[in-house]
């Protein structure tokens, strides 16, 4: 196996396991035994367990970035239908997660950030480029006019990610995706109706 497959494959594993079993549930010797590697292996790599999930959350926060790009940054479709597209986008992807994970910046928010302050510094720029993206697509339907200008925007993006988030701790909880559903419900589709009270009030 070529030493970028290794790392890769280890990162892999390690996110699983972290998502099913958070910071303190995890475990190298698990990892080494999914990837299939000897331990030398993963110490030719990371330099301790936190520096592997610190790499973890990198890849992580990094992919879901590219996500966000394809997505909200798609200036050929209406903002507010970006926006929706993109948490269908996600809850397509929880949907087929067995059993459910949830999100990484969930379960290591609520563990290891308050023992590492390296990580919780990487959580929280991650948390902030999240909440920026959805800000900008906020912004960007409001000055089409599809959003009412006396909404905060920033702390709508910031709200978004606080219900998603607590969405995704019931459903792992519960094992089931009913939570999303009341997110969309009563977090994402007021936001979403705010697009017609916009243009109700201009006329």
């Amino acid at each position: 196996m070529r030493e970028i497959d290794t790392k890769q494959v280890l990162l892999e594993e390690g996110l699983k396991a972290l998502l099913i079993s958070g910071y303190d549930g995890v475990s190298i010797g698990p990892v080494l035994a999914a990837a299939g590697v000897p331990k030398g292996s993963f110490y030719h790599f990371f330099q301790s367990k936190d520096h592997f999930v610190r790499t973890v959350l990198k890849n992580y926060a990094a992919r879901y970035a590219r996500l966000r790009d394809l997505i909200l940054a798609d200036r050929t479709k209406p903002p507010l239908l970006r926006l929706r597209s993109y948490f269908d986008k996600l809850e397509q992807e929880l949907a087929s997660e067995v059993p459910l994970g949830g999100c990484l910046y969930g379960v290591l928010a609520q563990t290891m950030a308050t023992r590492s302050k390296a990580l919780r510094e990487q959580l929280v720029h991650s948390f902030q480029a999240w909440e920026e993206s959805l800000f900008l697509v906020l912004q960007q339907a409001q000055k089409t006019g599809d959003l009412s200008p006396e909404l905060d925007a920033r702390a709508a993006a910031a709200f978004l990610i606080d219900a998603y988030e607590g969405a995704l701790i019931r459903m792992k909880s519960d094992g089931v995706t009913a939570a999303f559903d009341r997110f969309k419900a009563f977090a994402l589709e007021p936001l979403l109706a705010h697009k017609a009270r916009a243009r109700a009030a201009r006329k």
